[in-house]
C-alpha cells in the first residue's frame, strides 16, 4: 500500500536528502480536538470525564509520535491546506517498505491507522481508565485487544469535516527517545530530533527505495518568479536529482474537463 504526505517544497528536499520522516506529538496537530474523543463515564469515585479525559490527553501527548499520511495525491484542498498553496509537493511511500505496516515497531500501524470521522463524538459509554492503566500510557500500552478503544479513541477519532483529507496515522512509541519535548536535540538510534517553529518533530529513518511517487505542484514554479526561497538553477537541479531516483515523478494540473486535478509524467533527468 501507497501512502502520501503533502508538504512545502523545502520540506520534500530535507526529507528526501535526509531519508527520514517527521512525526508529530498530538498537541502539536492542528487540531485542537485531538486526543478528547474517549466518551469516559463519570466515575463513581467522583472522578469526571473531563478529569479522565485531561489526564489521558497529557500522558498521550508526549509519548508516542504521530505520522499523517493520506490516500489521495490528488486532492485539491489537501494541496492548498498542506502543498503550499500548490507550491509544494507529495511523496508516496510504501507502507511495507518504509517499515510503517509492521505491528511490531509501531504502536498503530499503517493497516490499523484509518481515520474514522464522526458527526458526535462517543459519549459516556466508556469506563474511566484506572491509575494504573494511565501509567502504562507511553509503556506496555499498546494497540491490542485489552486497548483497543482507548487507543482508537486517543488517535484515530475526528470530526466529520475533517473526512476530506482520508488521513491514516502511523503512531510509534517515543518515549525512550532521550530529548525532552523543550530539551534537547540530536540523534539516537534511527530518530534523529530536530525543532521546527518552537516544536519538535521526530525525524525517523526510512529506507531510500520506500519512496516511489513524487508529485509536483501545479504553481511549484511560481517560488521562482516570485522571487521564492530556491533560484531557477536551483529547483531545475533539484528536480534532476529526484528525476534520477527510480521513483514516478508526476506534474499536477488542473483538468479542463472537470474541478480534478490530473497528474502528467513529468521530464527532469538530466
Amino acid at each position: 500500500m501507497i501512502l502520501y504526505k503533502y508538504m512545502s517544497f523545502n520540506a520534500a528536499r530535507k526529507v528526501i536528502d535526509s531519508l527520514s520522516i517527521g512525526f508529530s506529538c498530538l498537541e502539536d496537530l492542528n487540531d485542537p480536538f485531538e486526543c478528547t474523543a474517549f466518551g469516559f463515564r463519570d466515575g463513581d469515585d467522583s472522578i469526571s470525564a473531563k478529569t479522565a479525559t485531561d489526564a489521558c490527553r497529557n500522558r498521550f501527548s508526549r509519548k508516542y509520535g504521530v505520522l499523517s499520511l493520506t490516500r489521495q495525491p490528488l486532492n485539491a484542498l489537501m494541496w492548498s491546506h498542506y502543498g503550499d498553496s500548490h507550491q509544494g509537493v507529495v511523496l508516496g511511500y510504501d507502507c511495507d517498505l518504509a517499515g510503517f505496516s509492521d505491528p511490531q515497531s509501531n504502536v498503530i500501524s499503517s493497516q490499523y491507522g484509518e481515520m474514522i470521522y464522526s458527526a458526535t463524538k462517543p459519549h459516556k459509554d466508556l469506563p474511566v481508565i484506572g491509575e494504573h492503566e494511565l501509567m502504562n500510557i507511553g509503556g506496555k500500552l499498546r494497540f491490542d485487544s485489552n486497548a483497543y478503544n482507548l487507543m482508537k479513541r486517543a488517535f484515530l477519532y475526528k470530526s466529520l469535516e475533517w473526512a476530506y483529507e482520508e488521513e491514516v496515522r502511523i503512531v510509534k512509541n517515543i518515549e525512550n527517545i532521550p530529548f525532552g519535548y523543550h530539551t534537547g536535540s540530536g540523534r539516537y538510534r534511527e530518530w534523529n530530533k530536530v525543532t521546527v517553529s518552537g516544536r519538535p518533530l521526530y525525524c525517523l529513518d526510512v529506507p531510500e527505495n520506500s519512496l516511489k511517487e513524487i508529485y509536483l505542484g501545479r504553481n511549484l514554479y511560481r517560488n521562482v518568479t516570485k522571487g521564492g526561497s530556491v533560484t531557477d538553477k536551483e529547483l531545475k537541479d533539484v528536480l534532476q536529482s529526484w528525476g534520477r531516483k527510480d521513483v514516478k515523478m508526476m506534474q499536477c494540473e488542473p483538468d479542463v474537463k472537470s474541478w480534478n486535478l490530473v497528474a502528467k509524467k513529468s521530464i527532469n533527468k538530466s
